[in-house]
């Protein structure tokens, strides 16, 4: 029975965080490079030195001294991601890592938030070690309902459906090193029977605690060199590391116009190993099976496929398992010239459920920009494996790719050391036919969900509009036209005009310099800034979209601090400031958690008519402090509470608090049927005086007054006075 042949999945957007690249540009540019981004483990994560015994099977030490690693792991830019300072703490940061690297995919793919929001756009995510959740657990009595909604797997996919209001399937999966490639696989499976329009896949890996480096040092996997050396006569084992990513993916017949194609998807296949010697053991015959499917499902001849990126951990074993299955399918007769083979390992390290998207990542970028980039550390092949006679060859020199009459064709293969096999083949895209050019001006609208990081966002366009040809006009075009047209518009904004990039950038530095420079005379412009809705589609030509500087995240540090082994800041953390505490005001008596009817006495104190104003401040105070909001945030009266973090968590603590404060019986719903401080501080007085005008007509000055703290009161009642004394005799 003949395979079905599938229609390519196009790779439109990428976002990732790898060890030494913090985006898609410094990722292409570490490997073309040739570097690899190993280290020492950060003191921040554990004390390497104490923990390191040569021998690996020493109880409670490792191997581990090295490896592959992010920076700043323990903050989030919680107002941008719309979490509270207390969610934001509970949540993986994992997950944390995932929302950032999703909302930047979504970006360089050229869709604006609210363009996805309410879509069938399926998350599909590989997943393995839950470090944070054994961290908790090392004190019960600490735990709290805010961890199942932070740790489970389960929310590495959940979490990016909920924030940006995804509603195709969303999945995490755990297949260990092959857990990212099972997930475009997935991704994939569900573009193709209809499941969703638009796909997120890719994987995640954070080393957050000492407890994972063990138990892979004690399974005999880790390298004593600390190296991955894919290929290599010395290889034994791999290093590991961190890092996420995540691609956007669409069907070739859903693309429109502005697409940026960086690859297709034109094959997917998994299996797993069976029964063999060992559950860990590598299978060549399974291997086999595996791309031999995904080459049937992309209609690829094996002699065509130009470069496999292998799975290359550096066990002797595996590697030879690995290009031994390689060899028998792509190494035939027909072939002209040998398959380049080459492994990101030996840049990164293993990112085990991330090393997938890694590779696909990779492949993906090498396709785009024309050009195969060097593995590393192979000295002396293995002599276990036989590349010549295989068919393959080691890319180890940055080389263009060669010139064929077809499409660019590479795979990506992956195992796992629990069995299961994937591999991918991609292809090139076809070159994009020209646009016209018209000359400017032309508008550049830029903004953010925080005044820092506009700034932080416009300094980077900067960047972007200095390295660009004065007179390439196309290039300018497409700038202009993916930051008006394919980025959302936040609430703090600038937009410039200018016919040039050099003009465009002057103006943004005039900006930069002071903020009221930017040109009101244009009345788009300043229409937009104001807060309107502007068509940019009906100002700016049509163009294409290109990779420009993502979300400035503002990140602040966000962790249970009771944990017994807190990750530190790192010398290169882009935190800027650490939130130990609610923010609360502790001259408002009625701020405290009080004792059971506490409340309901005081406010009997209070003339009826201002119940209400004190209330509302009792009802904000006390939201402040469940969900650890700072006092530079301001909470409006009508403004949404679940818009600022709320969550059925809070809202069942907040019910009870005040039901208990109260002394009356509160509906569980109460948040959820009052979702604002004026509507929740009505109902509680409705509860509390049931039988009493709930709010007698008062001054608005009179409600002001009745809002003020005890220090804030007699601040103006000294300053009334001094008002009268200047009056009297």
């Amino acid at each position: 029975m003949a395979t079905p042949v599938l229609e390519p999945v196009a790779v439109v957007g990428i976002g990732c965080r790898f060890p030494g690249a913090a985006d898609p540009a410094a990722y292409w540019s570490l490997l073309r490079a040739g570097r690899h981004a190993i280290g020492d483990v950060p003191p921040s994560r554990w004390d390497a030195a104490a923990l390191y015994d040569a021998d690996p099977q020493r109880p409670g030490r490792t191997l581990c001294r090295s490896g592959g690693f992010l920076p700043a792991v323990d903050g989030v830019d919680w107002r941008a991601l719309r979490l509270s300072p207390r969610e934001a703490k509970a949540i993986d940061p994992q997950h944390r890592l995932l929302l950032e690297v999703a909302w930047e995919a979504l970006e360089d793919a050229g869709l604006p938030l609210e363009a996805v929001a309410g879509s069938r756009t399926g998350v599909f995510v590989g997943a393995t070690w839950n470090d944070y959740a054994r961290m908790q657990s090392r004190d019960r009595d600490r735990l709290d309902g805010y961890a199942a909604a932070g740790t489970p797997m389960a929310f590495a996919a959940n979490r990016i459906s909920y924030t940006f209001d995804l509603r195709g399937p969303s999945v995490a999966l755990d297949a260990t090193c092959s857990a990212s490639l099972v997930a475009l696989h997935q991704a994939c499976q569900s573009l193709w029977s209809g499941d969703c329009t638009l796909a997120l896949a890719g994987g995640v890996n954070l080393i957050l605690a000492p407890d994972s480096a063990i138990i892979m040092s004690k399974a005999g996997v880790l390298s004593a060199q600390g190296r991955c050396r894919a290929l290599d006569a010395d290889g034994d084992g791999f290093v590991r590391g961190e890092g996420a990513g995540l691609v956007a993916l669409k069907l070739r017949s859903q693309l429109t116009a502005s697409d940026r194609v960086y690859a297709y998807v034109r094959g997917v296949a998994i299996n797993h190993n069976g029964r063999g010697p060992w559950i860990m053991a590598p299978r060549a015959e399974a291997q086999t099976a595996a791309i031999r499917d995904a080459l049937a499902r992309a209609a690829v001849d094996p002699a065509d496929i130009d470069y496999v990126e292998l799975h290359g951990t550096g066990f002797p074993q595996g590697d030879a398992t690995e290009t031994a299955a390689l060899g028998a399918v792509l190494g035939g007769a027909t072939r002209s010239r040998p398959c380049a083979v080459g492994s990101v390992k030996t840049n990164l390290g293993n990112l085990e459920p991330a090393a997938g998207i890694a590779s696909v990542i990779k492949v993906c970028l090498a396709l785009h920009h024309g050009e195969l980039p060097p593995t590393l550390h192979l000295e002396r092949v293995n002599p276990a494996i036989d590349l010549a006679g295989l068919g393959l060859a080691a890319q180890t020199e940055l080389t263009p790719w060669p010139q064929r009459e077809r499409p660019r064709l590479a795979a990506v293969t992956t195992t796992s050391f629990s069995g299961v096999n994937a591999h991918a083949v991609l292809a090139g895209a076809e070159p994009s036919a020209d646009l016209p050019v018209s000359r400017g001006p032309w508008p550049l609208p830029l903004s953010a969900r925080d005044p820092r990081a506009l700034r932080s966002h416009v300094a980077a366009m900067l960047d972007v509009l200095r390295g660009l040809d004065r007179d390439d006009l196309a290039a300018l075009r497409d700038v202009c036209f993916t930051a008006a047209v394919l980025r959302s518009h936040h609430t703090h904004r600038v937009a410039v005009v200018g016919d040039s990039a050099p003009a465009l950038a002057d103006a943004l530095e005039r900006w930069l310099a002071d903020a009221s420079s930017a040109p009101a005379s244009d009345p788009q412009c300043a229409a937009y800034v104001a807060g309107q809705t502007i068509d940019w589609r009906a100002v700016v030509p049509a163009g294409r979209c290109v990779s420009l500087p993502t979300y400035p995240w503002q990140r602040e540090r966000m962790w249970l601090e009771w944990l017994t082994e807190p990750p530190l800041l790192d010398a290169e953390s882009e935190i800027s400031e650490k939130i130990d505490s609610p923010a609360t005001t502790t001259a408002d008596p009625i701020t405290p958690d009080l004792a059971a009817g506490t409340l309901l006495a005081t406010l009997r104190d209070v003339p009826p008519g201002l119940r209400r104003a004190r209330l509302q401040r009792h009802v904000e105070q006390a939201l402040r402090a469940a969900l650890e909001l700072p006092d530079d945030l301001a909470i409006a009266p009508h403004a949404r509470l679940f818009d600022l973090g709320v969550s059925s968590l809070t809202a069942l603590a907040l019910r009870t608090r005040f039901q208990r404060e109260l002394a009356c019986e509160l509906s569980p719903t109460l948040l959820f049927d009052h979702p604002s401080l004026d509507g929740l501080a009505e109902r509680l007085l409705a509860a509390a005086f049931p039988a009493a005008v709930t709010d007698a007509p008062v001054d608005a000055r009179a409600r002001e007054v009745a809002a003020l703290t005890e220090v804030e009161a007699e601040a103006e009642l000294a300053r009334r006075l001094e008002h009268l004394r200047r009056y009297l005799p």
